[in-house]
């Protein structure tokens, strides 16, 4: 798939997040691959909800989601899914079934020699290239995983003596007991953490669309504010008090129209620059329901997250009546950061590059933070945030890591700049590097210096 295909987008009335061009089929070659290397039996991933981490491999290698306490065994004979209650084992089954169906349809994924283009409405048959047989027990998980293990030692003459088991570092504690009680040593691996880096056409086209559902959802809230009236330096929304929370609810309306589920979204008058800090009271009510005041920075982001599991990111900063004042200013140093990132940001080069380019650039508007550390009062503050973005919404490359960014590689880029006075101006795009450069996900921009990041919100911003 070529990434400089134009794209459905924010304004395009045919948007489907359901398309079938978007199914993302399991990989399971890098797993293979790790067993192969290191002479291991075998290899067990424990999902638990604990963590968006274990969870995201997971579906990595199954493709389809999963409750708490199931797991994915890998051994020469082939990948097998442990579960505990039978309500589970059927969810699977038919999630397998929707997803076949889907695969059906489509012209641009592998071919499906078990699955007739004909089929009629109700089949129940499933790919069997895809489907994973499902191993149903109310033991623990730990111990069913161990199960599968012994089978393929009985089995396998070749892994009668084999005791290495490669399992993630995320390997939940009681299931690690589980299998070296069972015999087993454990050796960690990274094998699908790092193929969860570069991303396949499917993977970049999931991720593509979400993060124009994303945009679509800044559009929409940009048009209401437009239309919305002030008074006494107020917004109001007929005739009440407008508030953040009243914008998330848009937000979250315009996610699900466009079939975008489990969407964070959060609207915030606030000068903290921790990102974290922001995104564990997302939903909380703890930065939501703040008034709406006529000049005074409002940042909103969205993080949807698509059926098949992808995530985009968008973060907006927009000013109602603005007076061109710290704002402005901030608004166009941020801007001007992030194209530089943007631009920076090529096949070959580090997250840690395009992050000391776009503090350069900030810096060369006077928002350089290092220069009042030793003040007794720090009035500013900037934040940069560059990390991978997929299965979840944080993952490798990161800003620490030696890693560059090779084609295939999708990275979201969020700079901001926040005064105590002021409030804060905020910035994010996703961008996919290929071959050819880089380009803006869920965007019909040709190129980045063309994206609609306005601090001025437009009634003309949205198009259903």
């Amino acid at each position: 798939m070529n990434d400089n295909t134009s794209l459905k987008s924010a304004t395009d009335s045919g948007f489907d997040i359901n398309d079938p061009s978007v199914v993302v089929t399991p990989s399971r070659t890098p797993v293979v691959t790790a067993i192969e290397s290191h002479d291991a039996i075998g290899f067990v991933n424990i999902n638990t909800t604990e963590s968006e981490y274990p969870t995201a491999s997971f579906r990595y290698l199954t493709a389809i989601s999963s409750s708490n306490n199931s797991a994915y065994v890998h051994t020469d004979s082939g990948p097998v899914l442990c579960v505990q209650s039978e309500a589970t084992k059927k969810a699977m089954q038919a999630e397998y079934r929707a997803l076949s169906k889907q695969i059906e349809y489509s012209d641009s994924l592998i071919a499906c020699d078990e699955i007739s283009a004909a089929s009629e409405p109700g089949d129940n048959r499933v790919n069997s290239d895809i489907a994973i047989p499902i191993y149903q027990d109310s033991r623990p998980i730990g111990v069913q995983a161990a199960a599968v293990l012994d089978s393929a030692r009985t089995t396998d003459a070749e892994c009668a003596d084999t005791q290495t088991v490669l399992v993630p570092s995320t390997i939940p504690h009681d299931s690690a007991i589980h299998l070296e009680q069972a015999g087993y040593t454990l050796q960690s691996t990274s094998a699908v953490t790092n193929a969860r880096v570069k991303k396949d056409a499917a993977e970049r086209q999931a991720i593509k669309i979400v993060q124009s559902a994303g945009l679509a959802a800044i559009a929409r809230i940009e048009t209401q504010i437009a239309d919305m009236t002030v008074s006494d330096g107020q917004l109001l929304l007929q005739g009440e008090p407008a508030t953040t929370r009243h914008l998330e609810q848009i937000a979250a309306a315009e996610l699900a129209h466009r079939g975008v589920g489990s969407g964070d979204c959060v609207c915030v008058i606030t000068t903290e620059s921790a990102v974290s800090r922001l995104s564990r009271n997302i939903g909380s009510g703890v930065l939501s329901s703040t008034s709406i005041q006529s000049g005074v920075p409002v940042q909103i982001g969205v993080c949807p997250r698509g059926p098949n599991g992808y995530h985009g990111l968008v973060w907006r900063t927009i000013v109602v009546e603005s007076e061109g004042g710290w704002e402005r200013r901030a608004h166009i140093a941020v801007e001007a950061a992030l194209e530089t990132a943007i631009e920076t940001a090529e096949p070959g080069i580090s997250p840690t590059t395009v992050y000391n380019e776009a503090l350069a650039e900030l810096a060369a508007f006077g928002f350089n933070p290092s220069a009042s550390e030793g003040s007794a009062k720090k009035s500013e503050d900037i934040n940069i945030m560059i990390h991978g973005i997929g299965l979840s919404k944080r993952e490798r490359p990161y800003i620490d890591s030696e890693m560059t960014m090779d084609p295939g590689t999708v990275v979201s880029i969020a700079l901001g700049v926040f005064n105590i006075e002021y409030g804060g101006v905020r910035l994010c795009d996703v961008v996919t590097i290929s071959e050819d450069g880089v380009s803006v996900a869920g965007s019909r921009a040709t190129s980045p210096d063309d994206m609609n990041r306005s601090l001025t919100p437009t009634t003309n911003s949205y198009s259903s």
